[in-house]
């Protein structure tokens, strides 16, 4: 019997209700157990019927039987690459559907396999998330996600067939129109990547807003700046959820606490890898509950660690903290390690630039040449170096020192808007220069 199964057999509420209650009460050894056990089972069920799994776990000599725990299975992991390459010789049942992700790096897709029970599942967990920060039956959800072969589309709808609430799917249209056709029903949570959120947040702020419960943004990461613009615009929550279309939605949400990550540990087994002194290392997680396309110890990419201390909410489970880039993303400068998220309190500031932004390093004879490129509205490349090499100032002060000693180079390019992003993610930092 699934978890979905068990939990509407309690007398009492609706599925989201009974699924939150029973994650706030059940204790953390029993939920720990269960994980445990899906995991083994997991492990034993893609070495029996899985090709990819198979011939690997051959060339490791691993003995699916003998595997209790993610340590058993020593240096092997699942990759981005893996699937890329072989998404047909991981597929263990004949599947209904699929899912696509494109990431920052590589122009051929992820193909990723699912059946509809799972599509309802994910559903299912994203509607206790849903729950647990106070969406209900009454609510009016519109969505802005992009629809095209992404997954957060429809497991979004999924979960509000679970919550039995008003759903209207909007796509990722332009904000403007998004504004116009939505502003008379009434909607009371609106649900998007971050960046088409500010934007929109910026048309609204002009044109007028309505009442509005909660906004939730996923698909990519956001200045704290970013969201309390938003919040003021709106006057309410915006709230985070982390997700993976190979993890099929929402790997961890925030609570109303804003405290991290509350993971979705109902559905997947996570560790992070290569830890540095700080606890910072790779999240990489085993998905517990699929039987089309398990994914086993799947390198995330994403920099992240645990969060020893326990939720504000006093919510049980695991929780990670905000994104800190991704692993590609990483690199060694004169400015010292410099990656994404650093960027952010330097460029968000910036009036007349969207929150696109690409950062390359280059070599300018023996010195690193760092060039920001934004999506501008109404700035020159001139004024844009002004004002970043004033934020340095202002936020990184070694770093400015740094540049006032002549150890790098900084430049500034304006673009006209939308032509940085040619994909649904954009890879924020390009390093061209050859070793």
């Amino acid at each position: 019997m699934n978890i979905i199964s068990l939990i509407n057999k309690i007398p009492f509420g609706e599925p989201a209700e009974k699924g939150y209650f029973l994650y706030k009460n059940t204790p953390q050894s029993i939920l720990k157990k269960m994980e445990r056990d899906n995991f083994i089972g997991t492990v034993r069920y893609v070495a029996e019927h899985s090709p990819f799994y198979k011939r690997k776990f051959a060339e490791h000599h691993i003995d699916a039987s003998k595997v209790k725990s993610p340590e058993d299975l020593k240096d092997f992991f699942t990759t981005a690459e893996d699937i890329r390459a072989n998404p047909d010789e991981f597929l263990c049942m004949r599947p209904d559907t699929a899912y696509e992700s494109t990431g920052t790096t590589s122009k051929k897709t992820k193909r990723v396999y699912f059946s509809r029970n799972e599509v309802h599942e994910a559903g299912w967990a994203g509607a206790v998330g849903l729950w647990g920060v106070g969406v209900r039956k009454e609510d009016r959800i519109a969505s802005a996600f992009d629809y095209s072969f992404w997954v957060s589309g429809p497991v979004l709808m999924a979960s509000c067939q679970t919550l039995g609430c008003f759903h209207v799917e909007a796509g990722r249209m332009d904000p403007d129109e998004f504004h116009d056709r939505l502003f008379d029903y009434k909607i009371s949570v609106i649900v998007g990547d971050p960046s088409w959120l500010l934007r929109f947040s910026q048309i609204a702020e002009k044109k007028g807003t309505w009442p509005v419960k909660l906004m939730i943004g996923g698909g990519e990461n956001m200045t704290e700046e970013t969201r309390r613009y938003i919040e003021s615009v709106w006057k309410c929550d915006f709230l985070l959820s982390y997700g993976q279309t190979e993890a099929f939605g929402a790997i961890g949400m925030e609570s109303r606490a804003k405290d991290g990550y509350q993971l979705n540990e109902f559905h997947n087994f996570f560790e992070i890898i290569d830890r540095d002194a700080q606890g910072y290392g790779e999240l990489v997680y085993t998905t517990v509950n699929r039987r089309v396309m398990p994914l086993i110890r799947y390198k995330s990419g994403d920099i992240t660690r645990f969060i020893d201390k326990p939720s504000a909410e006093n919510l049980p489970g695991r929780r990670i903290e905000k994104l800190k880039g991704r692993v590609n993303e990483w690199v060694a400068t004169a400015m010292g390690n410099i990656a994404p998220w650093m960027f952010e309190p330097i460029l968000s500031p910036i009036i007349g630039i969207t929150s696109d932004w690409q950062i390359t390093i280059e070599k300018s004879g023996h010195l690193d040449r760092m060039t920001v490129t934004a999506e501008a509205e109404a700035i020159s490349a001139t004024a844009l170096r002004e004002k970043i090499l004033t934020q340095f100032a202002l936020v990184m002060p070694d770093v400015w020192k740094n540049f006032k000693n002549g150890f790098f180079e900084i430049d500034a390019q304006v673009v006209p808007k939308n032509s940085l992003r040619t994909g649904r993610k954009l890879l924020r930092i390009v390093d061209k220069r050859k070793f």
